[in-house]
């Protein structure tokens, strides 16, 4: 059975996260999953270095410009499966700065969040200026 889906882990990795989540296995660092899931890792984090060597290039329009991020403020439910994907991209981005966070001991996440939260106190009021304008 052919699974369509976007991310960079393969599917058996996939497995072996989703075994991992509901608890079927064990975290083991010396079996093969493991292995696997890491080297997949690994080849993600290459792929970012080649896009930090773009210039002017910033992550967050380049994910903004592939989401929906009027998804984010839908229930779950409602959401179809394009969205549903958009909303764990948002959902992993947060994640991925905590796991950063926790691996080295620093505090980026919570400037991160103070960042944007100003981003997007700056582009409300750009939205009412335009209003105003109109």
């Amino acid at each position: 059975m052919a699974v369509d889906r976007d991310g960079f882990l393969s599917v058996r990795s996939l497995s072996y996260v989703n075994e991992l989540l509901n608890g079927e296995r064990e975290l083991d660092r010396d079996s093969v999953s493991y292995t696997q899931l890491s080297r997949e890792v690994s080849a993600a984090f290459a792929d970012f270095a080649r896009l930090a060597m773009v210039n002017d290039l910033d992550l967050l329009l380049l994910w903004a410009a592939g989401s929906n991020t009027g998804a984010l403020s839908m229930s779950v439910d409602e959401m179809n499966s394009n969205q549903f994907r958009d909303w764990l991209a948002a959902i992993g981005l947060g994640r991925t700065l905590r796991m950063y966070d926790d691996a080295l001991h620093t505090e980026f996440e919570d400037e991160f969040n103070d960042r944007l939260q100003k981003l997007i106190e700056f582009a409300n009021e750009e939205l009412d200026d335009e209003e105003i304008s109109k």
